[in-house]
């Protein structure tokens, strides 16, 4: 809970009870930005904080009348599904490719693109 000894005890509490909603909705900005929280600060509670803080300054930035504009969850989907595809399409060619996410992919075999076509050496 947001520790608050000048502020609105029950406004903190209704804060975090929507930093939590909003951290456990997919693809959301606040997700991905929790998680971020979360590995930087180290406790998930201080990552919750910072959420409902976020969230709050957004409400009050919409009470006052001022611009808003909505964040949306920018990850490279589209970029981790093209990585999916070659990475079946060399696995379909018969090379053994280990992989754990997209940021580091080993081959064994070593593959050569020529203008003839692909060609597997060992």
């Amino acid at each position: 809970m947001i520790r608050s000894p000048h502020g609105d005890t029950y406004k903190a509490k209704i804060l975090v009870q929507v930093a939590q909603n909003a951290k456990s909705k997919r693809k959301s900005f606040y997700r991905a930005k929790y998680n971020k929280l979360v590995f930087k600060l180290g406790s998930k509670n201080k990552a919750k904080e910072a959420i409902a803080n976020r969230i709050a300054r957004s409400v009050y930035k919409i009470l006052c009348g001022g611009n808003y504009k909505e964040i949306w969850y920018n990850r490279g989907d589209s970029h981790e599904a093209q990585v999916r595809k070659h990475v079946s399409a060399l696995k379909a060619l018969g090379v053994n490719v280990f992989h754990h996410n997209h940021q580091r992919i080993v081959s064994k075999k070593r593959v050569v693109v020529e203008q003839s076509g692909i060609i597997l050496s060992g």
